[in-house]
């Protein structure tokens, strides 16, 4: 009989350790953010884009110059690579900001709200608080401010 008991005692241990192990009864929110539309609507991402196209002009032109120089094959493949280089550390430096920026948001959306996680909107099928329209106001404030600021 003693032998039984302890084994009850064993088992519900275990399942209550499983329980907390496992977050049940976790009463933490899940948020998502739909990086589609706010790719699609919000300025400063059209703002980020405008500047990669702007460097992507520029950097054609300087290459048109330097081609119409009269510059060796090989020196003229060295500008091109170093331009594509450019390009690339560019295009990700503003990925890099953009990202920041959008997770900057997200996190003080989730501070507020009392949210335990935010995640993209296609990894979570149902049952979470979409957060985009908070993000994309918010990225639209600090645009402003930073902007207003500099």
């Amino acid at each position: 009989m003693i032998g039984s008991t302890w084994k009850k005692l064993a088992c519900v241990g275990l399942i209550a350790c499983a329980a907390v192990f496992s977050g049940c009864g976790n009463s933490s929110k899940v948020a998502v953010v739909d990086y589609q539309k706010i790719e699609n609507e919000s300025p400063k991402v059209k703002d980020i884009q405008k500047q990669i196209t702007d460097k992507d002009t520029e950097i054609q032109n300087r290459l048109n110059q330097e081609a119409q120089s009269g510059l060796s094959d090989e020196e003229m493949q060295k500008k091109v690579q170093a331009a594509q280089q450019e390009r690339m550390i560019f295009v990700q430096s503003k990925q890099k900001e953009l990202e920041s920026l959008i997770q900057a948001q997200c996190g003080a959306i989730a501070k507020e709200k009392n949210i335990g996680i935010v995640m993209y909107q296609r990894a979570v099928p149902v049952g979470a608080v979409d957060i985009t329209d908070e993000v994309l106001k918010r990225m639209d404030g600090s645009s402003k401010a930073g902007s207003a600021s500099k």
